[in-house]
Formats: C-alpha cells, sequence, structure tokens
C-alpha cells in the first residue's frame, strides 16, 4: 500500500513523515498546526518534499535520489476537502460523470450507477450546485473521488463545519466506501469518535512528527 519516509520544510515548520500503511483505513489525528493537511498535500503532489520518497503499491510517486516527482493527476490519489469542492456550473450528474470520464474505460475501479446507489445520490442528480445542502454536496464529492478510480482516498477533516445531524448522516456512507469497495483510505480529523465509528487504525502528528 503506502510507504512514505520524506522532509518536507516550510519557514519554520518541518514535517518528518515515515510511514508504511497496511491498514485499508488509517486515522491520522492531531492538533492544528500540527502538519495533518500539510501531510496529504504531500502525498497528492500539492507540495513537494525536499528529501525522501512516496510510493503507492510499490510505485515510485516522489524520490529525491532519482529526481522524480510524478505529477499530480498521475499519482492516483483522490483528496476530499473540508469543504466539498465541486463545478458550480454543473449539475451533480455532470459533476460525476466529469471525473468519470477522465479515467480510462481499463482503468475504472467502480461504476457510475454503483457509486450513486452506494451514496444514495439518485435523488440529487439534476440538481445544481448551489441546491445542496453541506452533508449532500460532501456525499457528491465522495462519489465523484470514487469515479475518478483513485488507488488511495485521501481525506481532510471531511466532516468539518457539519452539525451533529449531517455527521451522523454521512458517516455510515464513508463506512459504506470502506466496506464495499475496499479502497484504502487516510482520513484526518480532531474527532475520535469519527474514527472509532469507521473502526480505523489511528495514528498521531505531533509538531510534524507520526507516532502511534
Amino acid at each position: 500500500m503506502l510507504q512514505c519516509d520524506f522532509q518536507f520544510q516550510h519557514a519554520d515548520f518541518t514535517l518528518n513523515a515515515q510511514l508504511q500503511m497496511q491498514e485499508q483505513l488509517l486515522g491520522i489525528m492531531g492538533p492544528s498546526g500540527s502538519g495533518k493537511s500539510t501531510l496529504l498535500k504531500n502525498l497528492v503532489g500539492l507540495l513537494q518534499p525536499q528529501q525522501g520518497f512516496i510510493r503507492l503499491n510499490e510505485r515510485a510517486l516522489f524520490d529525491d535520489l532519482h529526481r522524480l516527482n510524478m505529477p499530480m493527476h498521475k499519482r492516483r490519489i483522490a483528496l476530499i476537502f473540508q469543504k466539498a469542492w465541486l463545478f458550480p456550473h454543473m449539475n451533480v450528474q455532470q459533476n460525476l460523470q466529469y471525473a468519470e470520464k477522465l479515467t480510462l474505460q481499463v482503468a475504472q475501479k467502480f461504476q457510475y450507477t454503483d457509486i450513486v446507489d452506494l451514496l444514495e445520490l439518485q435523488p440529487l442528480l439534476k440538481r445544481r450546485v448551489h441546491e445542496l445542502s453541506g452533508g449532500e454536496a460532501q456525499r457528491v464529492s465522495i462519489g465523484r473521488a470514487l469515479l475518478s478510480s483513485p488507488d488511495l482516498l485521501l481525506l481532510d477533516e471531511p466532516l468539518t463545519g457539519l452539525d451533529r445531524r449531517l455527521k451522523s448522516q454521512i458517516l455510515p456512507f464513508l463506512n459504506n466506501v470502506k466496506t464495499q469497495t475496499k479502497l484504502p483510505m487516510l482520513y484526518v480529523t480532531h474527532h475520535a469518535e469519527e474514527l472509532e465509528y469507521l473502526n480505523a487504525q489511528i495514528m498521531y502528528l505531533e509538531q510534524g512528527k507520526l507516532i502511534t
């Protein structure tokens, strides 16, 4: 699965990330400013480490010794942010199909109809983005991420900003993604109860270092 040992430095902050992820779902917890989002951005390719390596399924994504830094669009990693990022000029169906069209048919892991059923998106398909609640938009964001057929799904505080009712609606869908797709997931959050619900293994990020 995921193996990394890299260092990223910005200003006076240093992230030393040493990780061998064997679990299907790994949770990362830590206080604000500990480097959780920075870790995910390095993995997906939004940031570049100064040294070290990142490998996914034995495929090198970054390796400073070999001067390799694979572009983000080739890493096959999907990142779900705190706030759903959707194309506002498209309806839900178009947002989902856009992700599917970008994936070669031979590389598709999930079928459109299966994802729509898994996340119960059928009633939302014709809605525009501005007509969605926060919870609905995040479900669409998860669906679009899955339809990009990633090898790894990163979730950066995906329930932040949602009230308790909406969180209780989204967590079962995330659990469905875990149990029915078997897709490896790295889940960053401040809230231990989310990871407990999903029965995730947990690591802690403190002052830029991962600890068990």
